[in-house]
């Protein structure tokens, strides 16, 4: 099977499909509509149509996949490991998470490929994907479920999704996904873009911390999102991924087990190197500790950031008011966190937070807003 997806259209929903794909694939390019919406439409083929493979410019991509892989051959001739740097960070649920972080150089071309493969091919995502997309969010992915009115939710998440992710996987995905499928058809289109895709490979997986490795995961689970994408939408379920944290919701209650084994049946169905956390595996109704992502979806079907973080974050807020008119001055570091934060929170809960900055700065006769700019331009430090 072969996939094809393309950005949604803002046109009449009388156009057929073949009418949107006309309209994206020009000759020797395949490109994207200039609509605002992050929304993709996916189609499967048994055999794409002809009319759609000559119009994409495959030669134009090998030859450029080449080009890419001569200009690297100094780099791919190192030793992987030392072109990274690992560390690791704490996880907010517990342990510590591996980060991989590449030298320059190697950061660069895995940008340089990234690009390629998302801005000419013109590879994007599957619509039920939020990661690491621009223009889409945690908020966004939550949204989905919200507009469902959903109070029954599923969350789980892979075990080892980057690190067991093996190079011939990803080959063996993005073999099925167009235009890359009509560049693998042709062996020496193959092996040049498996050469270059092992650039951005470490010890057998995909390292946390480049560019490329999750640009790869959004092209590479196309075909798994579009399969969990329908099954669970002939059940009037909805499907969301991100990363690797998939939300299953549907407005009313639904077996928990029977959608974990469409799920696990899926992977085992496209030989994934994955399988499901138990221990990560939830299942309950928007009138229990329904957090999501960080976010609760709560029985009212608001999206919140939760009474104890804006409990907490009112008195950080206070705080940093009065030790700064008390000259008692922060250090840089904690107030990028709580500028973050607010930042976040305002994204989540725009009017809410908003009110509290306004609240604070009333009641101190302040304006917050220009006391994080004086501790930027060095006016205050600690």
């Amino acid at each position: 099977m072969y996939y094809i997806t393309v950005m949604q259209h803002r046109k009449p929903k009388q156009l057929t499909w073949e009418d949107v794909i006309a309209d994206r694939i020009v000759l020797n390019d395949y490109v994207l509509d200039n609509s605002n919406s992050t929304a993709t439409i996916t189609r499967k083929y048994e055999l794409i149509p002809e009319e759609i493979t000559n119009k994409a410019n495959i030669s134009g991509i090998i030859k450029w996949l080449n080009k890419f892989n001569e200009d690297n051959k100094d780099i791919a001739s190192i030793d992987r490991k030392l072109l990274y740097r690992s560390f690791k960070i704490p996880k907010k649920t517990g342990g510590f998470r591996e980060i991989n972080a590449p030298e320059d150089r190697l950061q660069n071309e895995l940008r340089r490929l990234a690009t390629f493969i998302t801005d000419e091919c013109g590879v994007l995502y599957h619509t039920s994907a939020f990661a690491y997309i621009p223009g889409r969010c945690i908020v966004d992915c939550l949204k989905k479920h919200q507009k469902n009115e959903s109070k029954w939710f599923l969350k789980t998440d892979f075990s080892g999704f980057f690190p067991n992710t093996t190079l011939d996987f990803t080959m063996k995905m993005l073999s099925m996904v167009f235009p890359l499928s009509e560049v693998c058809k042709r062996g020496d289109g193959y092996d040049a873009l498996k050469q270059a895709l092992s650039l951005g490979f470490l010890n057998g997986g995909l390292p946390q911390g480049t560019c490329l490795s999750p640009i790869l995961t959004n092209c590479f689970m196309i075909p798994i999102d579009h399969k969990l994408f329908n099954e669970f939408a002939s059940r009037d379920i909805v499907y969301t991924r991100y990363a690797d944290d998939m939300h299953i919701s549907a407005e009313k209650k639904f077996p928990k087990n029977e959608a974990v084994k469409i799920v696990e049946d899926t992977l085992k169905e496209f030989g994934a190197p994955w399988c499901l956390k138990p221990e990560k595996t939830h299942y309950g109704s928007s009138k229990g500790k329904n957090w999501n992502l960080g976010l609760m979806l709560n029985a009212n079907n608001d999206i919140t950031v939760g009474y104890r973080n804006k409990k907490y974050f009112k008195a950080a807020l206070c705080s940093f008011v009065l030790d700064t008119l008390n000259g008692k001055y922060w250090n840089l570091e904690d107030v990028n966190h709580l500028r973050g934060q607010l930042s976040y929170y305002t994204m989540v809960e725009p009017d809410y937070f908003d009110g509290v900055v306004k609240q604070q700065n009333k009641k101190w006769k302040v304006n917050i807003k220009e006391m994080f700019k004086m501790y930027y331009n060095g006016s205050l430090t600690a």
